[in-house]
Formats: structure tokens, sequence, C-alpha cells
């Protein structure tokens, strides 16, 4: 299932709402017949969340490909790259949500708690740590909610997004091993923050001690106890994840790539990508096919 494009198109809520509150509940089959767009590669600035009660669909998630079943949930992380396949006759739930609804009611730490929430994961036995009927009961109260919107709707929903949530961390085999809540975490977070917005530019950690206030050397130290990491494996996992996004979702050259990812020639890419992964960008296209 591997669909190549010119440019990933970004999108964000308001390509599926208007207004936009910045949370959204459909029905699968109705979120499948209004984003027919969905079929070629795009990046989305959001959470998603996907159950399939009733037959199943393909994704290409980033670099993984996808096969969720009924009885299924399916969550992407936002900037994620995907392309769908969504069975006509599937039946089930779509929820797409940002940070800032959550947080509304919730501080950032306690949505950043559902570790789950991290990567893109699918959960393949909902039934044997949820209750079903009671999970789908939730879902059409989530609708009915959303279909209404009166003045207190978006503190009901927050509330009932907030109990999903917490299910489907029940699911997940993703856990966390330091408590996030503390100053620590906090700092990696907006680290990882800034990170996605200057990658293509900023590889030193320097600049992104000095952004936080902070040594390059605690920032170092914080990031291999909070990610078991260095800062600047982090910094070239982020760049190498884009990388791959792009070889593998578009038809750019690795020219083109190398340009887009802020280098300062194709070779030096080149480089940069074998000695990483031990084969070249176009010899990881290739094994893509």
């Amino acid at each position: 299932m591997v669909v190549r494009t010119e440019n990933i198109k970004v999108l964000t809520l308001e390509d599926f709402a208007n207004p936009n509150i910045g949370f959204i509940i459909l029905p699968l089959h109705t979120f499948h017949q209004q984003g027919n767009f969905l079929s070629v590669p795009h990046q989305r600035m959001f959470y998603t969340i996907i159950y399939f009660e009733e037959d199943c669909g393909r994704f290409a998630i980033d670099q993984r490909i996808i096969q969720a079943k009924s009885g299924e949930a399916i969550s992407i992380a936002p900037s994620s790259v995907c392309t769908y396949e969504i069975n006509d006759k599937a039946k089930g739930w779509v929820m797409l949500f940002l940070d800032a609804f959550f947080t509304k009611r919730y501080n950032d730490n306690v949505l950043h708690d559902f570790s789950f929430l991290k990567v893109s994961s699918i959960y393949n036995h909902l039934e044997d740590t949820i209750d079903i009927p009671r999970w789908c009961l939730m879902m059409d109260a989530m609708y009915d909610e959303f279909k209404r919107l009166n003045a207190d709707s978006k503190s009901i929903l927050r509330s009932y997004l907030n109990i999903v949530l917490g299910m489907l961390d029940r699911c997940s085999d993703i856990t966390v091993g330091i408590p996030n809540n503390n100053e620590k975490e906090g700092k990696i977070r907006t680290f990882e923050q800034l990170l996605e917005k200057y990658y293509r530019k900023e590889r030193f950690p320097s600049f992104y001690a000095e952004k936080l206030n902070i040594s390059t050397n605690y920032l170092n130290r914080i990031c291999r106890e909070r990610r078991n990491k260095k800062v600047g494996d982090l910094i070239r996992g982020r760049v190498l994840l884009e990388a791959e996004r792009l070889l593998f979702h578009t038809f750019k050259t690795v020219s083109e790539i190398s340009f887009e990812l802020g280098f300062d020639s194709s070779s030096y890419f080149i480089t940069f990508f074998k000695k990483n992964y031990g084969i070249s960008p176009e010899e990881f296209r290739k094994q893509q096919k």
C-alpha cells in the first residue's frame, strides 16, 4: 500500500469542520464519505482515534502498513504522514482532537500521561480490557453532544474524551517508567516542540539549550534521563524520520529531499543517511516498494 504524491498535504481540523472547536467525532462511514482526499499521503496536525465496529481498513502510517479489523481501534499521533483505505461498508467511529481542546479543562501534563498518544498504535483486543457495549454507548453519547454543541458541550465532551483515553490506556502496552508531572519532563516536552519547529535548520544542541535557558550539558542529561538518548541523537532522529517520510510517501528526488531538510548538498545528505541506516536513500526507497 505504498502511495506516493508530489507534495504531502498538511491537514488541520479546519479541513473537516467549520467552526472548529478543536474536537470532532463522526461515524466512520460519514467520515469516509467526507474525506476522499485521505487516500493520498497527508500529514495531520491533530490526534486521531478510529474504532472499527464492523469491517476494516488499511493504513500507511509513516513507514508502517497497518491492517485494522472489526473490534479494533487505532490511534494516530500528530505530525504522522498517513494514507487510508477504509472499506465502504466499514462501521465505527472517528475522533479527532487537539492538545488545546483537552487542556482547556485538564492541564497539559494529564494529556501527556496517556503514553499511547505519543506514537501511532493499534489495539487488537479491546474486548479483553474494555466493556464494548459501554464503549459504544460512550461513542453515541459523545456524538449526540457534539451535534448539540450547546454552551456547556465542550466541557462535557472533554470529560467524555478523558474517559475514552483512560479506557484505551488500559489496552496499551506502552508505559512510561518515570512520572511525567515535573519540571524536567516539562523541559523535555518544550524541547520536543522546539525540535518539531526548527529541526530543518537547527542541528546543534546549543541552539535548543539557549531557547530553554539551560546549559547544553543539562539538556543532554535530562534527555538521557527521560528519553534514554542524547540530545544530538534526538535531533538526528527527527531529521531521519522526515527523510524516511519523504522517501516513502513522495516522488521527490534525493536532491530535492536534501534541500528540503536543510542539507548543504545531496552528497552530504546521502552520507548522513547511509551512516545511520547502512544503505543509501535510493536503496531505502527501493526496499519500500
